[in-house]
């Protein structure tokens, strides 16, 4: 009867501990920006462990040590707000849920993280949906990139009735994120296309998402390690 007893709690302690975040194995979707000047990277991740236990966010790691949930510590930050550097990487946050029309930065807030500086422009939780202006989709023929810029060319929208057509898109790099094949074949590049004013101020003006997919077969090496998030390949980690 004591064996049974001990048999049962056991098996009741690794179901409890295998629903704790850090612990069991996880099922991890994680794309990797590198930052110039360091062996660092920043990394979104979108994480699902035992007993449907489910986190996402953003976190820095040295690129030589392996990514597990248990080792990372999650950043405060919803989104980046340009390109990371090694000196100071700048983001955007979320504070209060109350209805509001100010779409300025309630606080700013300053962190660190793997010994790099991190400021957080905080705005209130809604803002950045309300500014968010729908979901684009495009099909785009080439691209040229920048220091600070991608440019698409020649985009179709294809899915919605007004078959809508552009010249060329200019965003700026940062919150750019590539999903890609085995073989680095691009699948999708899903942009969230923060703008602020550049009156000082930096109110929040636009907040677009696009989804946008080459015409023709490209790869994500066509494109720097910088600025962007490139899909990198994981199996679920056991920490």
């Amino acid at each position: 009867m004591k064996n049974i007893i001990k048999i049962i709690c056991l098996g009741l302690l690794t179901s409890f501990y295998g629903c704790l975040p850090g612990m069991g194995e996880w099922d991890i979707t994680l794309y990797e920006q590198k930052i110039e000047g360091t062996s660092k990277a920043i990394y979104k991740y979108d994480a699902w462990g035992g007993r449907d236990s489910h986190v996402a966010g953003y976190a820095i790691l040295d690129t030589t040590e392996t990514f597990t949930i248990q080792r990372i510590s999650k950043l405060p930050i919803t989104q980046l707000n340009g390109i990371p550097s090694k000196n100071l990487i700048k983001t955007i946050g979320t504070g209060s849920s109350k209805e509001t029309s100010d779409f300025f930065p309630t606080t700013t807030e300053k962190t660190k993280s793997e010994g790099i500086n991190i400021e957080i422009k905080k705005y209130k939780s809604n803002s950045l949906r309300r500014k968010s202006q729908g979901l684009w989709r495009y099909d785009f023929t080439k691209f040229e990139e920048t220091r600070d810029s991608l440019f698409f060319y020649d985009l179709n929208d294809n899915i919605s009735k007004d078959k809508s057509h552009i010249d060329s898109l200019r965003i700026r790099k940062g919150n750019i994120i590539i999903r890609q094949k085995e073989n680095k074949e691009i699948i999708q590049i899903v942009i969230e296309h923060l703008i602020l004013s550049n009156d000082g101020k930096d109110s929040i003006k636009s907040n677009r998402t696009y989804f946008l997919k080459p015409k023709t077969e490209t790869k994500s090496d066509q494109f720097s390690d910088y600025g962007i998030f490139k899909e990198k390949s994981t199996v679920p980690n056991n920490v």
